[in-house]
């Protein structure tokens, strides 16, 4: 099943081709900080006792100096789903790649890191997540979690037949 790229809500988030992160890279070609926040995603919505997802959530921003972006990020992703009007895709904790979902939220949290740091303009965004969004990435960003995306890799030597090392 194809995933809309859009809100369909008037006046929806808009599409933005030229995302920061695509959905199906591999999780270990990126950054720490980016597979924290893939991982937190994650375990939010995963698990059958939602109190000790929420204990080991607040305990891992915690160790990170960040313990008021666990309560942000939730926050933020619970906007952006309204935004949305679904439920984020929430795969397997060892799922190996970026869903699409968390590829748009991580771009979003880029993109306000960036204007944070007033290298960009501030995404159009409703309010309420703009307000959440600047707050989140103004709390990673003071904890030392800063979204760098690796460029798109170069294209690999071998033909796409041949068998690869994992």
């Amino acid at each position: 099943m194809k995933t809309l790229e859009f809100s369909p809500r008037p006046g929806g988030l808009p599409n933005d081709s030229a995302r920061a992160y695509r959905p199906g890279t591999d999780l270990s070609s990126l950054a720490f900080a980016e597979q924290f926040l893939v991982w937190a995603m994650r375990a939010a919505r995963l698990g059958k006792d939602r109190a000790y997802a929420h204990i080991r959530l607040t305990s891992a921003f915690a160790a990170l100096d960040a313990p008021d972006a666990c309560a942000l990020l939730q926050r933020f992703v619970g906007l952006f789903e309204m935004e949305l009007g679904r439920p984020l895709a929430a795969p397997c904790l060892k799922w190996r790649s970026l869903m699409a979902d968390e590829a748009r939220v991580l771009t979003l949290i880029h993109d306000c890191q960036r204007a944070s740091e007033g290298k960009r303009a501030m995404p159009p965004l409703p309010q309420d997540l703009s307000f959440s969004g600047q707050q989140l990435a103004l709390s990673l960003s003071a904890a030392g979690l800063a979204l760098r995306p690796v460029p798109d890799a170069p294209l690999a030597q071998w033909p796409e037949g041949m068998p690869q090392v994992h």
